[in-house]
């Protein structure tokens, strides 16, 4: 299997179904586990506190605020998020699920250091769907996201007209300095939708979950590289 950044390894199988297991027994467990997941890592303050792309989805029925504290000055966590996506650096999680089993970059990409509003950031290995930059902030914010028409599948430009079927949703990566040597990262994810059983069992019920155990492995990934100070690769 090839993607257009690499080719699929072998060692990507074992730690795809860990993480698949892992996926499995959120989705299950989501009643009881929500008030945990939902804000992983985050004080109350983090949790509660307004973050850059809050205002695409003024009024979300699924929110979560994750975060960690990295061992490292933001200029050397920001780099990471920054290259970010498939075709890219990859999603530093479960490679196999959300890569199409090429590992994810270990280095610093020169090629994938700009990202501009407008660009789209792949979700998929294939390139058939993304995310696009709805807001950027050097060496402290990116925002993804915006609303999407599900019944054409083409994009909502005036979030005061909402069509009647449709998915709005926003992903931040936020850092915050603290002190010299150490970065808070933060990821926000912000979901709507028309509701209806259907869409609240996809979205709230499955994507949530989902979106929690891949979110958690890929703060957890920038984190361990982070902290490594690699070299970059040019």
């Amino acid at each position: 299997m090839n993607t257009k950044n690499g080719k699929f390894h072998i060692k990507t199988v074992p730690q795809g179904i860990a993480g698949a297991a892992l996926i499995a027994a959120t989705v299950l467990l989501s009643p009881l586990l929500r008030p945990w997941y939902s804000r992983w890592g985050a004080s109350e303050a983090e949790a509660s506190q307004p973050l850059p792309g809050d205002e695409i989805v003024p009024s979300p029925k699924s929110e979560m605020t994750l975060a960690l504290t990295v061992q490292a000055p933001v200029e050397q966590v920001w780099p990471w998020f920054v290259q970010l996506g498939c075709q890219r650096a990859g999603w530093y999680s479960y490679d196999l699920l959300d890569n199409g089993g090429v590992p994810s970059a270990g280095r610093l990409l020169t090629e994938h250091q700009r990202l501009e509003v407008g660009d789209v950031v792949k979700a998929m290995p294939t390139g058939e769907f993304g995310f696009p930059v709805a807001a950027i902030q050097p060496r402290q914010w990116i925002t993804l996201g915006g609303i999407l028409d599900t019944k054409t599948g083409e994009p909502v430009k005036d979030e005061n007209l909402l069509p009647e079927a449709y998915f709005s949703g926003d992903q931040t990566f936020y850092l915050e300095p603290l002190g010299e040597g150490a970065t808070r990262a933060l990821f926000r994810l912000r979901l709507d939708w028309n509701p209806n059983a259907l869409n609240t069992l996809a979205y709230r019920i499955f994507m949530e979950p989902i979106s929690f155990v891949m979110a958690r492995k890929m703060l957890l990934g920038i984190r361990a590289r982070a902290e490594k100070l690699p070299s970059r690769d040019g």
